[in-house]
């Protein structure tokens, strides 16, 4: 009969090494990085969608920005509130108009600038809105469900300890369209 060798701490870890090595991370590894991924690429196809959806918001806004030369210059037209959230769209969605636009002080174009930022972002969180519902969430959570159930059971196999495998472990709770819509918001609308 032959006899299998004990393997001492440090032999262990040189034997966990080579396996890694040549079988990549361990299932439990695995398991989490799908997770992630999964998620990852939701929000891609999510960001990408609305990315293509926001062009006239940005058109728009762009505008609207060139035309007032300085958002200040709509005080007569908002509030200090939408001011501040002109500013944080901006930074957002980084507006850029192909042909320059000569800034106005025409109150009349500076209104007709602010509707068409306002009927454009009015459609955009309509669509968008319209959108996220139909959002399949469900291969998000079955890689979430997995990983509740199997994560700690395939973590105690490659570390032998059901101590060292629970340590640490956080179920993952289901993703929600709640969380989805924080992640990608509606936009504010400008003047109303």
């Amino acid at each position: 009969m032959d006899e299998t060798p004990i393997l001492g701490n440090q032999d262990e870890r040189q034997v966990f090494q080579q396996i890694l090595g040549l079988h990549g991370p361990p299932a439990f590894m695995r398991r989490a990085q799908r997770v992630q991924q999964a998620l990852d690429d939701l929000l891609a196809c999510c960001r990408k969608r609305r990315d293509d959806w926001l062009v006239m918001v940005r058109i728009h806004l762009g505008t609207l920005q060139a035309l007032s030369g300085n958002w200040e210059a709509l005080r007569s037209l908002v509030t200090e509130n939408d001011i501040a959230a002109l500013r944080q769209l901006t930074a957002d969605l980084q507006p850029q108009l192909r042909a320059p636009v000569a800034p106005t002080s025409s109150e009349r174009l500076l209104r007709r600038a602010l509707a068409e930022l306002q009927a454009s972002s009015t459609h955009f969180n309509q669509r968008w809105s319209e959108y996220l519902e139909t959002v399949d969430l469900g291969p998000v959570n079955e890689q979430r469900e997995g990983y509740n159930r199997w994560y700690v059971i395939e973590k105690e196999c490659a570390v032998k300890s059901p101590r060292v495998a629970r340590q640490g472990f956080t179920p993952l709770p289901m993703f929600t369209r709640d969380e989805l819509r924080a992640l990608l918001p509606l936009l504010p609308v400008i003047g109303n």
